[in-house]
């Protein structure tokens, strides 16, 4: 698999998603997550990145996937959580993220996905913060049945940016 170099992957987050206006600026690197914070219309918004240490089938071109937490000051939870591929997802489809016991639904729109439930997100967050892996199931437009291993390393030093995003 090849992976980004961490500025690389930052400048291509920033470029690829509409969601930022501006680039963005990196923060730092906390083992496999990286921090960066950009600015919008609403002010300063901060983000933690990482990409799968292992993608299922390995036969398949998965593009680009990224897991996403950025700070969400006036949504209904402090966090947001978004999932991104390189390919569409099946049509109505959920993704299932699993962290030890706890497990999760993301709802699907094109090659991105979002916490099902928002008052789960700090949930999310939690067992991100103390587990070591997350494994997200997800089936292509397709048809493929994909999976994703995430390391947890490095997302609670990550996620402490968040905390002081303003």
């Amino acid at each position: 698999m090849i992976r980004l170099a961490p500025l690389a992957a930052l400048s291509l987050l920033a470029a690829s998603a509409t969601a930022f206006a501006a680039p963005a600026q990196p923060l730092g690197q906390f083992k496999q997550w990286n921090a960066a914070a950009y600015d919008n219309a609403n002010g300063k918004r901060c983000y933690i990145v990482s990409s799968p240490n292992a993608e299922t089938p390995a036969t398949l071109r998965h593009g680009d996937v990224f897991f996403f937490v950025q700070t969400a000051p006036n949504a209904q939870a402090r966090t947001e959580s978004s999932f991104q591929t390189g390919y569409d997802f099946a049509k109505d489809s959920t993704v299932t993220v699993t962290i030890g016991d706890e497990s999760f639904r993301m709802l699907t729109s094109g090659n991105n996905a979002w916490l099902q439930r928002l008052e789960r997100e700090g949930e999310l967050l939690a067992a991100m913060k103390a587990g070591d892996e997350m494994v997200l199931a997800a089936r292509s437009a397709r048809g493929n049945e994909t999976s994703y291993t995430f390391s947890l390393e490095g997302v609670t030093a990550a996620s402490r940016l968040l905390e002081r995003c303003s």
